[in-house]
């Protein structure tokens, strides 16, 4: 009998990865927004494939619950300033006062090794990425960006 092996979704991304990608195909899923808003990953990424898409949006912007990651786009991206990525600096600023010790065990991730957030910021990034949700859904006319 012949075994299927399931397939590492991470390892066809580029490095560096965006933890904060749109849900698209060819993204992968990282984790889902727990009751308490915090993303809670996935212990392995699921790739994204066209139906996932469909169904995920039938309920609305699927950035609003899930977390996808994609190839960082970097200097092609409107968060790339300065040589990284402003969504990380910009949220750990704004939790520079509220965040305790950072934990000595990080929650798992399936990217860590390639998170751009990660690459540039450390363990503290690791920290903030469960706050952080991302509506990358288009602006309908007659409606202001969110």
């Amino acid at each position: 009998m012949t075994q299927i092996q399931p397939t590492d979704p991470t390892t066809a991304l580029a490095v560096p990865t965006c933890p904060n990608a749109a849900c698209e195909p060819g993204a992968i899923l990282l984790g889902f927004k727990a009751p308490n808003g915090r993303i809670k990953n996935l212990r392995t990424a699921m790739a994204v494939d066209d139906a996932f898409v469909a169904q995920a949006r039938e309920v609305g912007p699927p950035e609003q619950r899930m977390r996808f990651a994609s190839p960082c786009p970097t200097k092609n991206c409107d968060n790339w300033q300065d040589g990284g990525c402003a969504t990380i600096t910009r949220v750990l600023e704004q939790l520079e006062n509220t965040m305790t010790d950072i934990a000595e065990i990080l929650p798992p991730c399936p990217i860590r090794k390639t998170c751009q957030w990660y690459s540039q910021c450390g363990a503290s990034a690791c920290v903030a990425c469960d706050v952080i949700t991302n509506d990358h859904a288009p602006v309908q006319p007659g409606q202001g960006a969110t």
